[in-house]
């Protein structure tokens, strides 16, 4: 009786572990990619001051701000795309520290 019990124990667990572990895998879950492709970008523009563009459009961009001195990063800054003649410059201080920067977005320089 003890034999023929562990007998089934054995075989109704290796027939249901295909089926809980079907949808596990010991690899962690793929993350979604990143829609920020800052060297896509760098082609198109260049930021100075502690900004780092997040995506470049036709005609908007995006960017974010990050404090050199205490770390602080802003939330997405959505501007109109600047042109060569006329780039885009803020004047920024850090809400946490009060770090003044001077950011400016421009196209690079042929």
């Amino acid at each position: 009786m003890t034999t023929r019990r562990l007998f089934l124990e054995s075989a109704l667990t290796l027939a249901a572990l295909p089926l809980v572990t079907a949808g596990q895998t010991c690899s962690p879950a793929a993350k979604p990619a990143k829609q920020e492709k800052p060297a896509a970008c760098a082609a198109k523009l260049s930021a100075s001051g502690g900004a780092t563009l997040v995506t470049c459009g036709e005609k908007k961009s995006t960017f974010k701000v990050k404090c050199t001195k205490c770390g602080f990063q802003t939330a997405e800054i959505e501007i109109d795309t600047p042109t060569a003649d006329k780039p885009y410059t803020l004047e920024w201080k850090c809400p946490k520290c009060g770090q003044k920067h001077s950011v400016t977005i421009a196209p690079p320089k042929a």
